[in-house]
């Protein structure tokens, strides 16, 4: 599922800042062509509900490389329309996910735009039937 959502992440990117901005999931060695994104997955976890609910938590930090270096203008821009944009995206499968606990920072020069895509989530069990009862019912004699 995590894939689907980094999936969804980069078609957002795309279809906002066009074909001229790569957008990256894996690491890049050398060889990396700015302006560019580049979607991490920071620290996923699970928190337990009521019953068989559950809330996947995933937060990502959307980097975003300029392609003037010490531009924090163009950074900032950046980050205004990240922030617009990205409150939905769409999975491939059509399902929309809300984008939660948004923020950002330049560091190094380079910005850094976190977002959560949370997902309510039910655990499937097969259910414990009862084995078969026998039981024999009937009046007592009273005395």
């Amino acid at each position: 599922m995590l894939n689907e959502i980094i999936a969804g992440i980069a078609i957002r990117l795309n279809a906002t800042f066009g074909d001229s901005y790569e957008i990256h999931q894996n690491n890049v060695k050398q060889g990396l062509k700015e302006p560019c994104f580049f979607i991490a997955v920071i620290k996923p976890e699970v928190t337990p509900m009521i019953g068989q609910r559950f809330i996947k938590v995933n937060p990502f930090d959307i980097q975003y490389f300029p392609e003037n270096q010490g531009d924090n203008q163009e950074l900032f821009t950046i980050a205004d329309k990240l922030i617009e944009t990205m409150d939905f995206i769409t999975l491939q499968n059509g399902d929309q996910l809300h984008g939660t606990g948004v923020s950002y920072e330049v560091v190094d020069g380079v910005l850094h735009f976190f977002i959560n895509y949370n997902l309510p989530m039910v655990r499937v069990t097969d259910p414990t039937y009862m084995e078969t009862l026998e039981a024999n019912f009937g009046t007592r004699e009273s005395d």
